[in-house]
């Protein structure tokens, strides 16, 4: 029986994509370096970065949908593994590009931050993994973090609900964002 405790860990396991050796090893690197387990697996080259950021969408789904169970995201996750293998059947194929669309599926406030420019997309991804972990919001944990502000995860959660219901298209709430918390450059970065 393996020693993995972390749920991210745990579904690239049993889904083939790595040893319990490998989580192992990444677990205690992860934290000795005070890194999420998934970017620790990324910078050890053991997954992509494409496929961590596959990994926590379906720990979302874990996370906010009921229906969704443990044993379809491990189905995911396999048929992530034959197509990263070969040998994935065209219907599985079809399942996972609409699995992973984001067509229709509402912007989360990490999405808004990172398309103004307010956090990197590291940042986001490293938060979304801490939150599922710990069972915390993104926005608190990139304002614990030091990634934002407090008033930049308000600020974009109000412009999200303006983006749901019509009143803004994504491009004007994420330059609203933008303006509103970007420092403007000093004369000295200026002339670098």
């Amino acid at each position: 029986m393996p020693k993995v405790t972390n749920q991210l860990g745990l579904l690239l396991l049993e889904s083939g994509f790595l040893t319990d050796e490998d989580v192992e090893a990444a677990e205690k690197r992860a934290s000795s370096t005070g890194l999420p387990l998934g970017r620790m697996l990324v910078l050890s080259d053991k997954i992509e970065e494409k496929l961590l950021e596959q990994v926590l969408e379906v720990m979302i789904h874990l996370r906010d949908n009921a229906m969704f169970t443990e044993g379809d995201a491990l189905e995911v996750l396999g048929m992530m593994k034959a197509h990263k293998d070969g040998n994935i059947k065209e219907v599985d194929q079809a399942q996972l590009k609409s699995f992973f669309s984001k067509k229709g599926r509402q912007m989360r406030v990490g999405e808004l931050l990172v398309r103004s420019g307010l956090v990197t997309e590291t940042d986001a991804m490293n938060a979304v993994e801490e939150g599922l972990t710990a069972r915390r919001k993104v926005g608190q944990v990139l304002v614990g973090n030091s990634y934002t502000t407090s008033d930049a995860v308000d600020m974009a959660l109000n412009l999200l609900e303006q983006v749901r219901s019509g009143e803004l298209d994504v491009s004007e709430a994420a330059k609203n964002l933008r303006d509103a918390h970007s420092y403007p450059e000093t004369d000295d970065e200026q002339g670098q």
